[in-house]
């Protein structure tokens, strides 16, 4: 009975698995929640700038954060802003994923020099974009 019992969570898991993510019942990520999980103090970006501002950061953990955070900041553009009309909106999300994505490719190589300097350009955007579409 046990095994007939893992047998079908394993059958129910596969069916699942097997479906495309739009079929799932998985939340599609709001511009909020993005942000939230990059930009908070806790968040991804505070992390990765700290420990960027280390003589010898700890790669693996700015790799892994580096990815997360531009796998997020690729969907960014693809919600709809809080306000500002939406050409702009897919204009300043995509050059900020795009930095992502050159800042986790310089963690991959270990370029210091270059993380820093993509994640300085990364927070100086931060304030152009707020100003046009973030609600106060």
């Amino acid at each position: 009975m046990k095994q007939l019992a893992i047998l079908a969570t394993l059958v129910l898991s596969a069916t699942y698995l097997a479906q495309p993510a739009e079929g799932r019942d998985e939340k599609v990520l709001t511009t909020k929640d993005i942000m939230g999980k990059v930009g908070k103090p806790t968040g991804l970006y505070p992390s990765v700038a700290k420990e960027l501002r280390e003589a010898d950061p700890i790669w693996a953990e700015v790799q892994q954060q580096t990815k997360e955070m531009s796998k997020l900041l690729a969907e960014l553009g693809q919600a709809t802003p809080p306000k500002g009309d939406k050409e702009s909106w897919v204009k300043l999300t995509r050059a900020f994923a795009d930095n992502a994505k050159a800042l986790e490719t310089a963690a991959a190589k270990m370029d210091l020099q270059a993380a820093r300097n993509i994640s300085k350009k990364m927070s100086d955007s931060c304030k152009g974009c707020h100003s046009v579409h973030r609600k106060q």
